[in-house]
C-alpha cells in the first residue's frame, strides 16, 4: 500500500496523470504502477492512496517507492507532495 499527501499549488492536480506513484521491492530495479485514489483532506491536504499493489517476488528487504509529477508548469499547474508512506505485509 502507498498513502501520500499533496495540495495544489496552481490548477487542480488530476491523480493517475499528473502525480503517478510507483513501488518496487527490488531496490528500484523494476516498479510498478500504483492506482491513486483520493480519500479525502486532512489539515488542507489531499490523501491519496492505492491499496494491494500486486508485486512479483517475495522479497520485502528492498521495498521503494516513487512519486512523479507531470504536467506541471509554474504558471498553469503545481503539486505539492507533504509525505509518502509505504506499507507492505
Amino acid at each position: 500500500d502507498i498513502v501520500l499527501t499533496y495540495t495544489n499549488g496552481t490548477g487542480t492536480t488530476s491523480l493517475n496523470t499528473d502525480l503517478v506513484a510507483s513501488v518496487s521491492r527490488d531496490n528500484g530495479a523494476n516498479y510498478t504502477a500504483a492506482t491513486l485514489v483520493l480519500q479525502g483532506t486532512t489539515g488542507g491536504h489531499n490523501i491519496a492512496t492505492a491499496h494491494d499493489i500486486t508485486l512479483g517476488g517475495t522479497d520485502t528487504s528492498q521495498m521503494r517507492w516513487k512519486v512523479r509529477t507531470l504536467i506541471q508548469g509554474a504558471a498553469t499547474k503545481t503539486t505539492r507532495i507533504q509525505a509518502v508512506s509505504l506499507g507492505w505485509s
